[in-house]
């Protein structure tokens, strides 16, 4: 029950992020261009990704009694840990967004005759 309350935040902050890029920027404009967005939130996502897990793993390295210097352990708080969790869950609510935003600009696109959806 609390991960679908969850999701259902999740889903109407996609629903804002998607109306605040619309406001910003047009509907892509080809398959192509939408495609290239989606593509680079993703990787944008996977970055955010893989900065916490590395510094998951520092934490783990700690936890395990390992000497880590201290120039990466203080870069790898539990407060950046968590700035760094968030970023991921903003990048992917960017991407589904951008997902969202494919699929209204075929649906425009088709509505207008096609043109522009090569």
């Amino acid at each position: 029950m609390a991960m679908e309350k969850l999701k259902e935040a999740v889903e109407k902050a996609v629903m804002d992020e998607l109306q605040r890029a619309n406001a910003s920027f047009p509907l892509f404009n080809s398959k192509h261009e939408g495609y290239d967005v989606i593509k680079e939130e993703l990787e944008e996502t996977r970055e955010a990704l893989d900065t916490l897990e590395s510094s998951v793993a520092v934490l783990w390295e700690n936890v395990r009694g390992k000497q880590v210097p201290s120039f990466i352990t203080d870069f790898n708080t539990t407060e950046d840990m968590h700035a760094q969790a968030v970023a991921v869950a903003a990048e992917a609510i960017q991407t589904a967004a951008m997902i969202l935003k494919y699929d209204l600009s075929l649906a425009d696109k088709a509505e207008n005759g096609g043109k522009g959806n090569e």
